[in-house]
């Protein structure tokens, strides 16, 4: 019995560290690029993925409600649309990558850190509507979209 549960941890574990893995070399490159220390990068990419997600299941929902879409809780939720399978698929991927801000206040501070960082490093716009950051290159917007649809699918 011990040696099932082993290995069905090894199983497991691989996948998880590669889930993890999902923002390199992206990371580095905006590490460098825009000189960011420590994390940062890694912390405006799960922020980034966390108002993307927002964007593609609840596009009229202000950024302070991804608590709220990750538990499963709140008016917003209630009341979202009919999803797909491939939303749903996207929402439990991303309950996965983003389990920290499953909490109100860490997610209220990694978005005010994130709104703190220069424009043309975010894709996102925090100002009134939200939406995409008229800042920032078609090009970065096209590559940061497609490593959130990426990972999410």
């Amino acid at each position: 019995m011990n040696t099932l549960s082993t290995s069905a941890h090894l199983t497991v574990r691989p996948g998880l560290a590669n889930l993890l893995r999902w923002q390199e070399p992206l990371a580095t490159r905006l590490r460098y690029r825009h000189t960011l220390p420590g994390m940062v990068a890694n912390r405006l990419l799960n922020v980034e993925l966390g108002l993307y997600l927002l964007a593609e299941l609840l596009p009229l929902v202000p950024p302070q409600f991804l608590p709220d879409l990750l538990n499963g809780q709140g008016a917003a939720y209630r009341q979202r649309p009919i999803w797909s399978p491939r939303q749903h698929r996207a929402l439990n991927q991303a309950r996965t990558l983003l389990a920290p801000y499953r909490d109100r206040t860490v997610w209220f501070k990694a978005l005010e850190k994130y709104a703190s960082l220069a424009s043309d490093v975010r894709v996102f716009s925090l100002n009134g509507r939200g939406g995409w950051n008229t800042d920032i290159s078609s090009y970065v917007l096209r590559e940061r979209l497609g490593l959130f649809q990426g990972v999410l699918a």
